[in-house]
């Protein structure tokens, strides 16, 4: 790709902001318009990754205890929506806090062998 020159660049700029003023809306270029899907995907994605984790720490919380500063950590070392939902469901249905942290350890430890 190759840089315009300074002056021919801010002509550019002010005919294209003519451009888009007349038009009453922003010219954006396919690549553009891929990255900003791109990163509204992304920015959903992490959101409900939050949210559950958030979930998980609040049911734990309400239900059992209050929910210690490693717990915390474990939790949000995961990124896998699936999997917080499993914690959100088994947050609901354990009996104890070291009955979660069992569960915690079993899906998180890494496999054998890995």
């Amino acid at each position: 790709m190759m840089a315009l020159p300074q002056e021919l660049q801010q002509s550019f700029e002010e005919r294209l902001n003519h451009y888009e003023e007349k038009r009453k809306m922003p010219l954006l270029s396919n690549m553009e318009l891929r990255g900003i899907k791109k990163g509204i995907e992304q920015g959903i994605e992490r959101g409900a990754v939050q949210i559950a984790r958030e979930s998980v720490m609040t049911v734990l919380g309400l239900r059992l205890t209050e929910v210690s500063p490693e717990l915390i950590d474990k939790l949000n070392n995961i990124s896998d929506l699936s999997v917080l939902k499993q914690f959100l469901e088994a947050a609901v249905t354990v009996n104890s806090l070291a009955e979660f942290q069992q569960l915690l350890e079993r899906i998180t430890r890494p496999e054998a062998g890995n």
